[in-house]
């Protein structure tokens, strides 16, 4: 009898040890969002030169960054810590005061975002590539 208990301590335990190595995430599922995601941004506040209506966007994100190039070409760098549930904001000031507020939310591979530049507002709407 405590044999058969020894080998089902063994057995239980083996199974445990089995469990607990499939529970670890794989290496680089850590950032699940990293991608280049593209597609469009549609003006819907805002008029004028310095608002375009409808344009081109890309962005990045690498870990815990969102990287895009606004209208005139500068290089923006956002924090990004998403919410379990994909959404996210933040605000960016560059050194002149100028800020952009950006509010999202990554449902899969598709970015839904309402992007403030005053005095703009867009409707991001990008995929996954």
């Amino acid at each position: 009898m405590s044999k058969e208990m020894s080998r089902l301590h063994r057995l239980a335990a083996v199974s445990g040890l089995c469990l607990g190595v499939t529970a670890i995430p794989p290496l680089g599922a850590e950032y699940p969002f990293d991608g280049v995601y593209t597609g469009t941004r549609l003006l819907t506040q805002g008029s004028g030169p310095s608002c375009p209506i409808d344009q081109g966007v890309s962005v990045t994100i690498h870990g815990e960054f969102l990287t895009f190039t606004d209208s005139n070409f500068r290089t923006i760098v956002l924090n990004f810590y998403p919410r379990q549930d994909g959404s996210y904001s933040d605000i960016y000031v560059d050194p002149g005061g100028a800020t952009v507020n950006i509010r999202g939310r990554l449902i899969g591979e598709v970015i839904e975002a309402d992007v403030t530049h005053p005095p703009c507002e867009y409707h991001w709407h990008l995929k996954k590539e």
